[in-house]
């Protein structure tokens, strides 16, 4: 079994509802693409998505890119929700490197992202528009389209979105949406590192890690085979599910993996703010902390393996006590010592006795 312990101990294993949330998200791609008609390139932007891309790729067989790029802003221009990026030499290289023309020729592209404020994703499909200009595709420049992951409604809904249908009250919406959020699948699963715009304008491109591709395709097949016997019987599955779903959403009280949730329109603003917060953490880190735990433990309750957090901290004490063996000693020594005082203490407080044949309040030992 593909194994990663992750920065606090967790086991990071998709789950049932992680894959219905992708298959979900996938199908409103899939449908909506089919409608518009022609084809489709499915590329994910940063770090966020690439779960759900990968997801894409193996399920459905489809061609869908990771596009490390970052853009970043002033106060000023983040509250107006958009930037123009600016557009020059390095940029468009930059862009040809991940996103090459003979790629781009003759489709559509669909920018998948996380949306908190909107603005890198508007930010980047405006980019995107401006370079298909540049490079002659004038008329793949008329259909970028954008996949924005999110409960706002007002990207859901733009006029360029392709998950207009998308629902942030059902269930597994719901949890791939807490996921995205505190960005718990970023630093296992993301084979490009974090890239800023002054990296681009040096002319540098990050190189994708072998280690994180290999072991996001492992975990993301396992998950897949733990759901059905191959992907397609995973995918059926899926298929089924979320056909009944379309059907009985509004009613279903079952375990339906595309059910409403039980508290339907209750905002992730509200979700995360239950959440305890740890003394001297900020506030992400530590939502992202209390996800990372608890997904560790329903991993190992579902898939029948041993808590990851549990098996790190033993892991880590182990490593310490191998690396300080002088000190190790110490301790144990000190810690029996102390034992055997408590013992004693007690076994002395224990053993007071009354004198005998004596009217005399006082008792000795």
């Amino acid at each position: 079994m593909p194994k990663y312990i992750g920065e606090q101990g967790e086991n990071r294993l998709f789950q049932r509802k992680d894959l219905a949330g992708f298959y979900y998200v996938a199908r409103l791609l899939l449908d909506e693409a089919e409608e518009l008609g022609g084809k489709f390139l499915f590329v994910g932007l940063g770090r966020s998505p690439v779960v759900v891309m990968e997801f894409l790729r193996q399920v459905f067989g489809i061609e869908a890119y990771d596009f490390p790029l970052s853009i970043e802003t002033t106060t000023k221009e983040y509250e107006q929700g958009k930037r123009d990026v600016p557009y020059d030499e390095s940029m468009a290289k930059y862009i040809d490197k991940y996103l090459p023309r003979e790629l781009l020729e003759g489709r559509k592209l669909v920018l998948v992202d996380y949306v908190d404020s909107g603005y890198s994703l508007m930010s980047a499909q405006a980019l995107m528009e401006h370079h298909l200009e540049q490079v002659g595709l004038h008329q793949e420049a008329k259909h970028v389209y954008i996949a924005p992951l999110t409960e706002l409604e007002k990207f859901l809904k733009h006029e360029k979105s392709l998950l207009k249908e998308f629902n942030p009250d059902i269930s597994a919406a719901h949890r791939l949406l807490k996921v995205l959020k505190v960005t718990i699948d970023k630093d296992p699963f993301a084979r490009f590192p974090r890239t800023s715009e002054a990296f681009i304008r040096a002319g540098k491109f990050p190189v994708s890690s072998d280690v994180v591709e290999q072991r996001l395709r492992a975990v993301m097949k396992l998950a897949i085979e733990h759901l059905g016997e191959d992907s397609h019987g995973a995918l059926e599955k899926l298929d089924l599910a979320f056909k009944e779903s379309k059907h009985l959403l509004k009613n279903d009280k079952s375990d339906n993996w595309f059910r409403l949730r039980k508290n339907p329109g209750r905002s992730l603003s509200k979700v995360f703010a239950d959440f305890p917060v740890r003394p001297n953490m900020r506030r992400s880190d530590s939502d992202k902390e209390h996800l990372n735990w608890r997904y560790s433990r329903l991993s190992s309750e579902e898939y029948g393996i041993p808590n990851g957090v549990v098996s790190y901290r033993f892991g880590q004490a182990t490593k310490i006590m191998s690396n300080h063996p002088v000190k190790t000693a110490v301790g144990a020594i000190l810690s029996i010592l102390a034992i055997v005082y408590i013992f004693v203490l007690f076994k002395g407080l224990f053993s007071v006795t009354a004198v005998q044949g004596s009217s005399s309040p006082i008792q000795e030992l």
